[in-house]
């Protein structure tokens, strides 16, 4: 339900909070109040206007078009497993507007997302992968900061949830394609808390074994990985207790520990590797 009379107080309630220096998460809990899904799909299509849109944005974020067969069936293979992983959250998480998935063709070990359902995972990333639940693994990790508006909070916090609100509750496009054009590399950048961090591998984790494949996907990555000099990690910090964490979740639910100890056979990775050939160069 919104809340638009509710929404007027919010400068002022942000003015108290500030002259208070109260340490709660004004974001976490005035965004939930203060932004509704309709809004973050309101946020999230025009972030994806100026991504395609902006000369410069185009530049630095190359939206991957396919030139031939091997391309296109990469595509549909990624976009495919999202989807899938997207179908394994239970409907009690899943938000009422449908996602969007995107490959970023570059080569930069990167995924991120943005409200309103708008994931973006560049080849590069891709390409240090070693199977399919790797990949399964990290889509479920960004799908689950969206299902959890890790995102909208992030940006709420980036953008200013006073201005954010006002743009927001004016309907005012022009305000809102101003407000997200001039944040729109920070925003591509989002750092969320590590609590959102630790939830966001909890639930992904779990959105994987409920595709039947190998639970443990994102952990294998992360420790593989688990550098300051790797991309992802700028923005999606992997220290080796998180790697930790999940396999502590995994083994304490019988359901995902079965999942694992079929691995390989449920990492898929010869498939994984003939569909993405067309990054791969083999």
């Amino acid at each position: 339900m919104r809340l638009p009379a509710a929404r007027h107080l919010l400068p002022v309630l942000a003015s108290v909070l500030l002259l208070t220096r109260c340490s709660c998460d004004i974001f976490g809990v005035a965004g939930s109040l203060f932004i509704s899904e309709a809004d973050e799909v309101q946020l999230g299509t025009e972030f994806n206007a100026q991504l395609t849109s902006s000369d410069s944005a185009r530049q630095a974020y190359p939206i991957f078009a396919p030139k031939n067969a091997d391309d296109s069936a990469f595509q549909n293979y990624v976009e495919g497993l999202a989807q899938e992983v997207l179908a394994a959250v239970p409907a009690e998480e899943r938000p009422g507007y449908p996602f969007k998935f995107t490959l970023i063709d570059q080569d930069v070990e990167n995924a991120f997302a943005v409200p309103g359902g708008f994931v973006y995972i560049y080849t590069g990333i891709i390409k240090k992968m070693q199977n399919e639940s790797e990949l399964a693994g990290v889509l479920g990790h960004e799908i689950a900061h969206v299902t959890h508006h890790h995102y909208r909070d992030a940006m709420a916090k980036q953008a200013g949830l006073s201005l954010l609100v006002q743009a927001l509750v004016g309907d005012n496009s022009g305000q809102i394609t101003q407000l997200v054009a001039s944040s729109l590399f920070t925003l591509a950048s989002l750092g969320v808390s590590k609590a959102n961090e630790s939830e966001a591998d909890y639930y992904g984790t779990r959105y994987l074994g409920n595709t039947d494949r190998n639970p443990l996907g994102i952990a294998t990555f992360f420790d593989r990985f688990n550098d300051d000099s790797f991309d992802w990690f700028s923005t999606h910090p992997a220290p080796a207790t998180r790697v930790e964490d999940v396999k502590e979740e995994v083994n304490a639910s019988p359901t995902l520990k079965a999942l694992a100890e079929e691995a390989p056979a449920n990492n898929y990775e010869a498939r994984f590797l003939e569909k993405t050939k067309a990054v791969r160069g083999g």
